[in-house]
């Protein structure tokens, strides 16, 4: 074989492994600055949230928060990897999966909020117990991460990946259904309170936590934590689109689309949670703890019901003083 054939074959060779990557990694080289920012932003956010859940001693928010704001970290850096290495399959699968997956861990503790809210207002005003939608929307918070890391895994291969990606869009669909559901709900016992609210002011309500309720950042939060949910279910819907469309879509290979409906949905809902922090609108001495069990006598007195066989909802708070 003279050179000239060698530098060809070569050259062939060279061609085929490009070609091949491509035929998995398809779109533009995203933007390393887009890359770095989000790095950035979520470090501050990350920092910020963990620092407010520790102060304030809220152990769930500051698992199911650290670990989905970490996801954002790595995912973003995974964006930044295959911005210098845009051949990379592993980068592209570490972007893929840790930001796709990222919103679950952060809707668990969502929902973790809505069964606290029931436990401050009462059980009459929501169709489930406090620990049924922990219960509940957690496990299908973890069904929805599994189904859609599993298909970001398969996707890895070429030869696979159109298969990994009816998986994700199986997890996504999985997970727009589930927030649907919840904002029903949510809205639902939201609807209830106000009424009870306006018709009767607090007297209605559970009887140990009127200092909560009097908090003025109370409402605040509620409307926070309602924009947070439409901004990850407006997320949920574009990545599902998105998904379905096609490694090659319109909305695949545009990054202003995901730099909007991806970063900016998930950054401003870290944003309002940092700033209206669980721990800093109930007080930091305002253990609200929801496990499964009977309820206590005590309990059943301060409620006003006697019903053994219900979910246990304890609740401890250390005086009715407003603490910061």
């Amino acid at each position: 074989m003279d050179s000239s054939a060698a530098l060809a074959a070569v050259g062939a060779a060279s061609a085929g492994a490009e070609l091949y990557a491509r035929s998995f990694i398809q779109g533009p080289t995203p933007k390393l600055a887009s890359g770095i920012g989000y790095v950035v932003v979520f470090s501050v956010l990350f920092a910020v949230n963990m620092l407010s859940c520790v102060f304030y001693h809220q152990w769930w928010f500051l698992g199911s928060w650290g670990v989905g704001l970490v996801l954002e970290i790595v995912g973003y850096a995974g964006r930044i990897w295959y911005t210098l290495n845009d051949n990379s399959s592993s980068a592209y699968i570490m972007e893929l999966v840790c930001i796709t997956v990222a919103p679950c861990f952060l809707m668990a503790g969502i929902y973790y909020v809505l069964a606290q809210l029931i436990l401050i207002f009462g059980n009459d005003f929501s169709r489930l117990k406090p620990m049924q939608y922990s219960l509940i929307f957690i496990i299908c918070d973890v069904i929805s991460i599994f189904v859609q890391a599993a298909g970001g895994g398969v996707s890895d291969n070429p030869s696979s990946s159109t298969i990994g990606r009816y998986i994700m869009i199986a997890g996504l669909a999985f997970q727009v259904f589930t927030i649907s559901v919840f904002q029903v709900l949510w809205y639902d016992f939201l609807w209830k309170i106000y009424n009870t609210r306006k018709l009767h002011g607090d007297t209605l309500f559970n009887p140990k936590f009127p200092h909560i309720r009097a908090r003025p950042l109370l409402t605040p939060f509620i409307w926070g934590v309602s924009l947070v949910v439409i901004l990850i279910y407006t997320r949920s819907i574009y990545r599902l689109i998105e998904t379905s469309s096609g490694w090659e879509s319109y909305l695949s290979t545009n990054e202003i689309y995901f730099n909007i409906l991806e970063g900016v949905m998930v950054s401003v809902s870290a944003l309002i949670m940092a700033s209206l922090s669980p721990g800093f609108v109930y007080g930091r001495h305002a253990h609200l703890y929801i496990k499964k069990d009977s309820y206590s006598s005590a309990t059943a007195e301060s409620d006003g019901r006697d019903e053994a066989d219900e979910t246990l909802i304890e609740a401890e708070t250390k005086g009715s003083r407003d603490y910061l």
